[in-house]
């Protein structure tokens, strides 16, 4: 990449893709953009300075986070000092939690306060909740009034609600106005204009009565009144919902924006879906982090250098684990004792455990995926149920008669055979009834049922298979 021609270095990339006559791939793209990262590092290490001139100022701010993300801290401020408030304050937006703090320490007071007084209130009430309390109450009260009003407003609900997620800047109008009088309203005000969806159309108490879509606020007749133009059935949503609710509403009816109302009805903020976006990517690694049982906190944090933090938070889990798996070892143990003289059965015991195991993770991630798409809840706990059963009963049938094959040729006691068969088929049924039992029992008492898909469910399935296997030997076996 040629450092002060990144448009032409653009260019060249795609003629050679089209000479080539393929597209680049996803992995070469993100090859070649996690090379560019790298080829900005060694600029800034070279004191490159001509070269960062012409590269910054064209650097999106996410790349420009990226950049921040790989850099080492000790050469920030060379990079800090070319950037101009408004890139600081998209960089703000867009750093992950944990480097907002590190970058808060490289700026004085008041190039934070111009920063944040730059943002859209819910990107600035997002940016004072990560940093230290006492930096954010200096700069929240250094706001000009009514941006401190704002934040203060937003900052009150939690980060995971509507509220938390939306932002008060909107283009309201009065339902006894006409299309005239609304283009005037909105020319009125250019700041909101800049992320102009829709005009809300509010009653004289304030309450959403109808959204207009800008088209059809231009082509309409100046003199007709906005309550004929208006659509009055418009999706809600109240500020103490859930982010992911509102995530499946977007999701749900392809929404761009979506209005905040109180339990009056009355008009509070706008979502829009760029803040939804980012909901569904926390959402999914969270979902992710949780069934691998790695955090159940800041999913940024497992990214990042901190140790012992980071084994904090697996180490219980993992304890949680250890303490379960003592049931399957006293169960080997009792296999010792009560089959002395068939010690065949125990090479076997690991089989059955893990095929448990297996079977119980896929149904329990199947069901936690489909809380998370909204296509699984209380509702349908009964299909889900027997569905699942019905698909371990298939597969425990085939599983069991391929095992009951290996038994028969390698020892050729039938006792065994039918012994392991059995075990193997109702072990596998009963493991994928309860992958769904057990997310359907975290969510009834309000955990994230992500918990349960990862070592949780791994470790019940485990211990219920051999437990199944060893009252299967005494029964077909006898001690």
């Amino acid at each position: 990449m040629d450092p002060s021609r990144p448009e032409a270095a653009q260019q060249e990339h795609g003629a050679g893709a089209d000479r080539r006559g393929e597209r680049p791939t996803a992995a070469a793209a993100g090859e070649r953009y996690v090379d560019e990262l790298r080829q900005l590092v060694e600029l800034v290490e070279r004191g490159d300075l001509q070269a960062l001139d012409h590269l910054l100022p064209v650097l999106h701010a996410h790349d420009l986070a990226k950049l921040f993300g790989i850099l080492p801290r000790a050469r920030w401020p060379e990079v800090i000092a070319r950037l101009d408030i408004g890139q600081i304050s998209d960089l703000l937006e867009e750093l992950p939690d944990h480097l907002r703090d590190d970058l808060a320490e490289h700026l004085v007071h008041e190039q934070l306060r111009t920063a944040i007084g730059e943002m859209a209130s819910d990107d600035a009430a997002d940016v004072l909740a990560d940093l230290p309390a006492a930096l954010a109450r200096d700069l929240i009260e250094a706001l000009p009034r009514q941006g401190r009003r704002e934040v203060e407003a937003l900052l009150k609900y939690p980060e995971d609600t509507a509220g938390g997620l939306m932002q008060l800047e909107l283009l309201a109008v009065p339902d006894t106005h006409t299309v005239a009088d609304a283009i005037e309203m909105v020319r009125a005000k250019p700041e909101e204009v800049s992320t102009f969806h829709f005009v809300y159309v509010v009653d004289d108490r304030q309450r959403l009565v109808g959204v207009l879509n800008l088209g059809a606020l231009l082509l309409a007749p100046p003199e007709q009144p906005i309550a004929e133009l208006m659509k009055r059935d418009v999706h809600t949503v109240g500020p103490e919902v859930d982010q992911e609710h509102v995530a499946r509403l977007f999701r749900r009816y392809d929404l761009v924006a979506l209005p905040v109302v109180d339990s009056r009805g009355r008009l509070l903020g706008r979502i829009l879906h760029d803040d939804v976006v980012d909901v569904l990517q926390e959402e999914a690694d969270e979902d992710i982090l949780r069934m691998a049982g790695a955090t159940v906190f800041e999913p940024e944090l497992v990214y990042t250098d901190q140790v012992l933090k980071i084994a904090s938070v697996r180490l219980p889990w993992l304890l949680a684990t250890l303490v379960g798996l003592t049931v399957p070892a006293l169960l080997v143990a009792a296999f010792q004792v009560s089959f002395p003289e068939m010690m065949t059965l125990v090479p076997f015991i690991p089989v059955i455990g893990a095929m448990g195991g297996n079977v119980g993770g896929q149904s329990s991630t199947i069901i936690v995926r489909g809380f998370a798409t909204g296509r699984v809840d209380f509702g349908n706990l009964g299909r889900f149920l027997l569905k699942e059963a019905v698909v371990g009963l298939l597969m425990g049938l085939s599983c069991g008669l391929v095992v009951a094959v290996v038994a028969t040729l390698w020892r050729g006691d039938p006792r065994l055979s039918v012994t392991v068969a059995v075990s193997m088929l109702v072990a596998m049924v009963t493991a994928a009834m309860l992958g769904v039992l057990v997310p359907y029992f975290f969510r009834l008492i309000r955990i994230d049922p992500a918990i349960a898909a990862g070592p949780l469910v791994t470790t019940i399935n485990d211990t219920t298979a051999i437990g199944i296997y060893y009252l299967a030997a005494l029964v077909l076996v006898g001690r």
